[in-house]
């Protein structure tokens, strides 16, 4: 089963909903905007901003259609989901995260679930986040190695 991410293209006003990170299968048109298109356990990074409100989902996708699992605006079926910031100052951290991740490795797909729910509790509390996210990762740097 694929799991469908609809995408928008900013226009004034408008929704923006955005890949961060993601390697879709398929990007087919859609009435809205393209939809990209993921198989079995892929992982996204999705960021939705309306208006002033900016939102960012890190997901993993599941084989199945889970009731359990959650739901994210723009994506069917439900997902697996890892973070949830809701700011568009923590939005910008997290994509300097995975910008740094891409750069430097590991990938952000061989990162373990553990290791982003780790990272999105660091970057909903208070805790200061240019320093906490490197270190979160040592962990799982040296366990590759």
């Amino acid at each position: 089963m694929k799991t469908a991410v609809q995408l928008r293209p900013a226009r004034g006003e408008d929704v923006l909903a955005e890949l961060v990170y993601g390697v879709p299968e398929i990007v087919a048109a859609g009435t809205l905007g393209p939809v990209a298109l993921f198989g079995f356990d892929a992982l996204v990074a999705y960021r939705l901003r309306s208006g002033r409100r900016d939102r960012l989902y890190v997901f993993r996708t599941l084989a199945v259609d889970d009731a359990m699992a959650a739901i994210v605006p723009g994506v069917r079926p439900r997902v697996r989901l890892l973070v949830h910031l809701r700011s568009a100052g923590r939005v910008r951290l997290a994509r300097r995260l995975f910008a740094y991740l891409e750069r430097r490795g590991p990938t952000p797909d061989t990162v373990t679930d553990d290791t982003y729910l780790r990272i999105g509790v660091a970057l909903a509390g208070r805790l200061p986040p240019h320093k906490i996210l490197v270190s979160l990762l040592t962990p799982q740097l040296t366990r590759g190695l």
